[in-house]
């Protein structure tokens, strides 16, 4: 049985089918594919941001509570958990290549090829798609964008904007949609298949940037949900936080706009998937690693309120050879670190070593099964949350002075009211499972420690000429 895997960054779990709350953000192909897929309900991350979800998603161990410290010098962003596979994980990829697999991996998710990063470890074909947000495609000319149509009146500043400036240039050469980053990957992913679809089985992991700020579609996806004469396209999102009622609909609108462009390249591939007759051996998965925040509590922002509701769940769609189980939802919670032992499980194939995710499958054969219980416990970043069917705990596990949050989410789904002082007994219980299962009491000191050293980005480099009176 052939893999197809395909995730995508910040792409919202409340979008995909009926009765979501941004249902009417359009993605015909993937809501065709989950009405053929089994659809986990309430899928969660581990530890989110990007880099920890792939260390879940390509190990089948949890990222958090941060055991490992495998050093991570010169890496963007330092954050704790954020450092390459440890050597001694052994990742999917390089258990399915013992069996025999073709395995590839088409990918413009920059963080995975920094420096220091090892992520393509037991891929045969790799494929980078480079551009996306920071990546140092081209480091000039600067001068040759222009950042006013993106930024308020008064911040054209070189040094604050250095990453949007950074994007911008490694653009700057885009005419058609094709020359986007998107349908790269998408178009390398199929000749992959045309590559390789005479000599199954084959695993093909797909990693979508998009709609991963800089919320950059061609405009005419964003046009489809809101358009105003005269309104800023803000693609960093951050900077309509402040703006006028028109420029927080149309970066919204750049947001819904950059999900339709997603599912259109998707549905090329599916399409492809069909047509080569692919789809009766292949087991299909859509994942994402978190969403986002679009003015759900009064901003945009992702990293200001961690992990929520809107950015902690996930997509996760699997379609199996001949739609099997088409149609199952899954109500129990499942996780990250779940993924590779699912696909393992669904190709009858053993992990050589032992994973700490465990198979979904039982779930899919049997409602009344369970992996997490009632309560699961995650994080992004410092930021730990223990979750149950009632409530939402939120506390910062490494500040001395750490207020707690607690959200009653069977009456406040979008978690925008902190009741914590109300339900003492409820914080001090969660609290008390969160430290049991850190071993440890709060605040926290994690194995690994973020590495500040040696960062090669734009912005530092204009800080040092600035301090050596060089030409900016």
């Amino acid at each position: 049985m052939n893999v197809v895997a395909i995730v995508c960054d910040t792409f919202r779990a409340d979008i995909i089918g009926p009765g979501k709350k941004l249902s009417f953000v359009r993605t015909p192909n993937l809501d065709q594919l989950a009405g053929e897929s089994v659809v986990f309900d309430r899928a969660y991350g581990d530890a989110q941001a990007t880099v920890q979800m792939r260390l879940a998603f390509f190990t089948g161990h949890r990222t958090f509570p941060y055991h490992q410290n495998p050093g991570n010098r010169g890496l963007m962003a330092q954050k704790l958990g954020w450092h390459r596979i440890p050597d001694e994980r052994i990742t999917l990829s390089e258990i399915l290549f013992e069996q025999g697999y073709v395995t590839g991996l088409v990918c413009d998710v920059h963080h995975l090829f920094k420096p220091n990063m090892n992520f393509h470890r037991g891929f045969m074909h790799w494929h980078f798609v480079r551009g996306q947000e920071a990546d140092p495609v081209h480091c000039g000319p600067l001068d040759a964008v222009d950042l006013r149509p993106h930024v308020p009146d008064g911040e054209v500043d070189l040094l604050r904007h250095a990453g949007l400036r950074q994007y911008l240039v490694g653009v700057q050469d885009r005419r058609t949609e094709l020359n986007y980053m998107t349908p790269q990957v998408f178009a390398n992913a199929i000749r992959f298949l045309e590559d390789n679809y005479r000599r199954p089985p084959f695993f093909l992991w797909i990693e979508s940037f998009a709609p991963h700020e800089y919320w950059d579609p061609p405009r005419y996806f964003a046009d489809q949900y809101f358009r105003e004469p005269g309104v800023r396209d803000y693609i960093m999102p951050t900077f309509a936080n402040n703006g006028t009622p028109a420029e927080i609909e149309r970066t919204k609108a750049l947001y819904y706009g950059y999900v339709t462009f997603v599912d259109k390249w998707i549905g090329v591939l599916l399409n492809k998937l069909d047509e080569m007759r692919l789809l009766d051996d292949t087991l299909v998965l859509f994942l994402s690693d978190h969403g986002t925040e679009l003015m759900d509590n009064g901003v945009f922002s992702k990293n200001r309120h961690g992990p929520r509701n809107y950015n902690q769940r996930i997509n996760w769609i699997m379609r199996l050879p001949g739609k099997a189980h088409a149609g199952t939802r899954v109500e129990p919670y499942v996780m990250s670190h779940d993924v590779p032992a699912t696909i393992l499980d669904v190709l009858g194939i053993d992990s050589p070593e032992p994973m700490q995710g465990r198979s979904a499958m039982p779930l899919v054969h049997n409602p009344a099964a369970d992996l997490h219980g009632d309560t699961i416990i995650a994080a992004w970043v410092e930021r730990a949350n223990v979750r149950d069917r009632e409530w939402s705990y939120v506390i910062d596990t490494i500040r001395p002075d750490a207020e707690p949050l607690l959200f009653h989410t069977a009456t406040d789904p979008a978690e925008s009211r902190n009741v914590a002082s109300d339900h003492p007994q409820i914080v001090h219980d969660r609290r008390h499972r969160l430290e049991e299962f850190l071993g440890g009491t709060l605040p926290y000191t994690y194995k690994h420690q973020p590495d500040f050293r040696n960062l090669m980005n734009l912005q530092r480099h204009l800080e040092i000429r600035r301090r050596l009176g060089l030409p900016l």
